[in-house]
């Protein structure tokens, strides 16, 4: 085991079998710690970091982005981390692969757990201070939305609700909320560089979307939440553990699509199963649950599954659950979700060079597979340049 006080920069080396189409590239987020002397005074290269745990659930990938918490780091089993791992404690499950260095106090792992990277203890506490959030003025209008023609400016409102299958598109500027609610298969599109303060509430039900506009980064929408609790208020969204902590917790149900930085020194944040997700989450407490993607960057790819390659007549390999879909460069990841609801299908990578998208569906066989790809070329849309298997190529 190789022993120093502070991390080592280290090159990161995918040993995986698939080879992707689908590459990566970064931005960058600031956190000022007044009054301490952390390992890292900038929180950018994280994907997550908490104050207390970060917890992933079996099957999760973590693309690109480190992970960090001042306490500890929980991963479950199955999967798979391009990164690196800082906090005071981290257990590692069975038939996990971390893809980088891990530094830490304490390290608890299975012999399935394979780290390609450095071993790197004892590390210096705390590993980062999470910013504080400025108070804000919230107005005193509730504004609920329905349809698909909906757009909000910046100002104060008190709370905002967006209806079952409706859109609402952000101008840009900042918006200070007591609460923020998505229903079911919702979308909330920003246009243009935003600010959402939000005091007491942010919810997102089932298979909603949060995604940038045209000419928009993936983390230009930033969401300070402060998860104050309004006395004698009841919430029947959150468990009994939930509902004795001194905040709220932001929460996001399954099959979601989310894009954004989100603050929340305070609070807990939950995301749900099979969730993809691009940006930064800074709280309390994080839990990403089942089969999550989570990437830092802009673009970024699902590992895919060695089970689920099929070997065609002609000897070629391609995965029996994934599409590949080239749009045209005036095409949004808006557009590209669209597609992706019209297959049951959902975004697992993004390559914005070539504006490509990788698409998984519920498809068993070829036949099937063929089904769904006809049915996209089918639709004749001038947004969509070419629809492809995934094929892929076995490194020795």
């Amino acid at each position: 085991m190789e022993e120093t006080n502070q991390p080592r920069n280290y090159k990161k080396t995918s040993l995986h079998i698939i080879a992707s189409l689908l590459a990566a590239g970064g931005v960058v987020f600031l956190a000022v710690s007044p009054g301490h002397q952390p390992l890292f005074s900038d929180l950018g290269e994280f994907v997550l970091f908490a104050q207390e745990e970060v917890k992933l659930e079996q099957g999760v990938q973590v693309s690109s982005g480190n992970l960090g918490s001042n306490q500890e780091v929980n991963i479950e089993k199955d999967t798979i981390i391009t990164g690196d791992i800082f906090a005071d404690i981290i257990t590692i499950n069975k038939n996990t692969v971390i893809n980088g260095n891990v530094s830490f106090n304490k390290l608890k792992t299975e012999k399935e757990t394979r780290i390609l990277g450095n071993k790197i203890s004892p590390i210096s506490l705390p590993v980062a201070n999470l910013p504080e959030i400025p108070s804000f003025q919230i107005g005193a209008q509730d504004l609920n939305f329905q349809g698909l023609s909906n757009t909000l400016v910046a100002g104060n409102y008190r709370n905002l609700t967006l209806e079952k299958d409706s859109r609402l598109t952000l101008t840009g500027g900042a918006y200070n909320l007591s609460g923020l609610v998505l229903k079911e298969n919702s979308v909330l599109i920003f246009s243009a560089p935003a600010q959402l303060n939000i005091k007491n509430r942010l919810f997102g039900q089932m298979r909603v979307s949060i995604l940038p506009g045209a000419n928009v980064e993936p983390d230009d929408l930033t969401i300070s939440y402060a998860g104050e609790r309004v006395k004698g208020e009841k919430n029947e969204n959150e468990d009994e553990t939930e509902s004795k902590e001194d905040t709220h917790p932001a929460k996001f149900g399954p099959g979601s699509l989310l894009n954004f930085k989100l603050l929340a020194p305070k609070a807990s944040v939950k995301i749900g199963d099979a969730t993809t997700f691009r940006g930064q989450i800074l709280a309390r407490k994080v839990r990403i649950e089942k089969e999550s993607i989570l990437s830092r960057e802009a673009f970024f790819v699902k590992d895919s599954d060695p089970a689920k390659i099929i070997i065609d007549q002609d000897g070629s390999q391609f995965l029996i659950n994934e599409i590949l879909v080239n749009f045209a460069n005036n095409a949004t990841l808006l557009d590209a979700q669209v597609i992706a609801s019209l297959i049951n299908g959902r975004i697992v990578g993004v390559d914005s060079t070539t504006n490509t998208y990788q698409i998984e569906v519920l498809t068993a066989t070829a036949e099937d597979l063929a089904v769904k790809i006809q049915s996209i070329r089918q639709l004749n849309s001038p947004l969509i340049e070419g629809v492809f298997r995934n094929y892929v190529l076995n490194i020795e």
